[in-house]
């Protein structure tokens, strides 16, 4: 492959385009540069999103290139990713990718967790690609793990979702080819398989191809091609299958898809043992097992030893079997052995991402919130304002009301910093009872808090500004009735407030609005302090 400029000075949505498009066409190595060097990025940016979606390139990828320990770590890192952005979608993408890396793994309860995780988050979207995409993989792992009726089940849902519905050439590809993958897993664990099913799976490896071939990708065409000629075999239909299968191992060379080149040596193996031909499938099974293990496919390299043994018994060569057998137990014994290194290796990351998410949620929260009153902070306040005033609708009015503390230079002086403090932590508290949880609470200076919130209805605007009068003179009247002395003997609190109510103000008026309630704060303490002024603003 020639080597690929990465960072031509272009943006990141561009580089993310490039890298999604070298997948689509399976070239992986490619796509996975591009989309490693995203995640460097991203992650200096802090374009969590950025982030997210190029680690998910980066799972996708690498498990294709049968690098699965980077493809799982890149999956729950995607994971980790998307969930601090609360985005679900995303979350859904980043599990199935990771519980296909585990299974792949044959970290069959962690691929479990992980499809099971994505399951619960599905099913509250609408997306059709994604939620038959998320079933289809359920039913893979299940299929995978020998339980076929599940896997079934799994798959006539997955093929309900697409029912009526405009979805990818990707959704049907994989549905189409994990189906006939379903009928080629009953065939290879032994069981006797209907020619009606083995012929329905044909058809839809046949599907499958075209539509790999309209997109132009190697890999979904050779492995369609492995799949429709280890089915045709069973149908005792030699020259199509033969066909089918040296047109995959072609092209797995010549793109290097090691792991495909590995299942056409393994069709032929299993295509010998089924026709008893065991002096043609020893040999087989023992190219099987070698090419696994450079490959550290421990999965098939386990079976193919443990099938070894068994055609060496069938040819009365007991020495050979007995080797074998005794091979095989030493590789059962080192996959449980090494399954278990990975699981661990897996673990330790898991825990790390898991602080990390813990640290970046904390440092998160000091941005945002005021470490004194645990209220929001002016930044935060700042932020959510314009939002806040985006949402009201036709008819409604905000109200903007600045509060600050009475004499608060005074309380200082006289009692200490350290009481004066614990004033603000009380007033926050008492604040945070007497609003909703759609309106903005902020301290927004050193004793100033401000509070937003929405006012639905159609009353006059004369009248929604006595009803917010007579609630923040509420809110002014438990201030000034709290038993302030169990904070310090002789220490009496009280507040003056502002508010302007507005008829949906533009959602950049934020400033404007907070100026006018500022004005109303100082006409309230010029009036006497401990007291609320409130006005309509007919237009901001």
């Amino acid at each position: 492959m020639t080597d690929v400029t990465v960072d031509g000075g272009e943006d990141t949505a561009t580089l993310l385009r490039r890298s999604e498009e070298a997948r689509t066409r399976g070239e992986y190595r490619e796509g996975r540069r591009i989309a490693e060097h995203v995640v460097v990025r991203a992650t200096a940016e802090g374009d969590d999103c950025a982030l997210a979606e190029a680690l998910r390139l980066v799972c996708n990828q690498a498990v294709r290139l049968g690098d699965l320990e980077d493809a799982a770590r890149a999956g729950a890192e995607a994971f980790v990713v998307a969930d601090r952005v609360g985005d679900v979608p995303g979350q859904v993408e980043a599990l199935n990718l990771l519980a296909f890396s585990y299974l792949q793994l044959a970290l069959f309860d962690e691929a479990l967790d992980a499809i099971e995780r994505s399951t619960a988050r599905v099913v509250t979207l609408v997306d059709p690609d994604l939620r038959s995409a998320t079933f289809n993989r359920a039913g893979t792992i299940r299929s995978a793990m020998g339980d076929f009726d599940d896997a079934g089940e799994l798959f006539e849902r997955a093929t309900r979702e697409l029912s009526g519905q405009d979805v990818s050439s990707e959704t049907r590809f994989c549905l189409l080819t994990n189906t006939a993958d379903l009928v080629l897993n009953r065939a290879y664990s032994g069981g006797l398989v209907p020619a009606e099913d083995l012929r329905r799976g044909v058809e839809r490896s046949c599907e499958s191809l075209v539509l790999a071939e309209e997109v132009g990708n190697p890999y979904r065409q050779a492995l369609t091609l492995l799949n429709r000629g280890s089915l045709t075999t069973y149908l005792d239909d030699p020259v199509p299958a033969t066909r089918d299968l040296e047109a995959s191992r072609e092209l797995s060379r010549a793109h290097g898809y090691r792991s495909l080149e590995l299942g056409v040596l393994e069709a032929y193996a299993m295509d010998a043992l089924r026709r008893k031909d065991f002096a043609a499938a020893a040999p087989l099974f023992d190219e099987v097992a070698r090419t696994a293990d450079e490959l550290n496919d421990a999965t098939v390299l386990v079976r193919a030893q443990e099938l070894l043994a068994r055609c060496h018994e069938e040819l009365g060569d007991f020495r050979g079997a007995l080797e074998a057998y005794r091979r095989f137990h030493e590789l059962e014994t080192r996959q449980r052995t090494e399954t278990a290194e990975v699981r661990a290796r897996l673990l330790t990351q898991t825990v790390e991402l898991q602080q990390l998410r813990s640290h970046a949620e904390t440092l998160d929260r000091q941005a945002h919130e005021d470490t004194l009153t645990g209220l929001r902070n002016r930044r935060s306040f700042d932020a959510a304002l314009p939002a806040l005033l985006a949402g009201a609708g036709d008819g409604d009015r905000v109200c903007v009301c600045l509060l600050d503390v009475d004499h608060f230079k005074v309380v200082n002086d006289t009692f200490g910093h350290g009481v004066g403090d614990e004033v603000l932590r009380r007033l926050g508290a008492l604040l945070r009872e007497d609003v909703r949880q759609q309106d903005l609470l902020a301290r927004i200076g050193g004793e100033e808090f401000a509070l937003v919130c929405v006012l639905r209805g159609s009353a006059s605007s004369g009248g929604l500004v006595d009803g917010v009068r007579r609630r923040l003179d509420r809110v002014r009247r438990k201030v000034e009735q709290a038993d302030w002395g169990q904070t310090a003997d002789g220490l009496h609190v009280t507040v003056s407030l502002g508010a302007v109510v507005a008829v949906r103000p533009d959602p950049g008026s934020g400033t404007e609005l907070l100026r006018q309630a500022d004005q109303l704060l100082y006409a309230a303490k010029a009036a006497g302090r401990n007291r609320v002024v409130a006005r309509p603003l007919s237009r901001c």
